[in-house]
């Protein structure tokens, strides 16, 4: 684990983008979501941390999920 004190609220450790398993902070999270027109996982987290029925990560989708 590179990066084990980085701020990242996504429980997702696993995940290969994730910050603890590189050095490059959370570029690559940001880059992948901006690119699929999503929201990071860690933005559905700061609203409620139970996100295991979101489906829809999209700017819509966290619009939705925060109202």
């Amino acid at each position: 684990m590179a990066n084990q004190n980085h701020f990242c609220t996504c429980n997702e450790t696993s995940c290969k983008l994730h910050p603890v398993n590189h050095d490059m902070g959370c570029d690559p999270c940001i880059r992948k979501n901006l690119n699929k027109g999503e929201m990071p996982g860690c933005f559905f987290h700061l609203v409620n941390d139970d996100t295991s029925k979101v489906d829809d990560f999209t700017i819509d989708g966290f619009v939705e999920f925060f109202l």
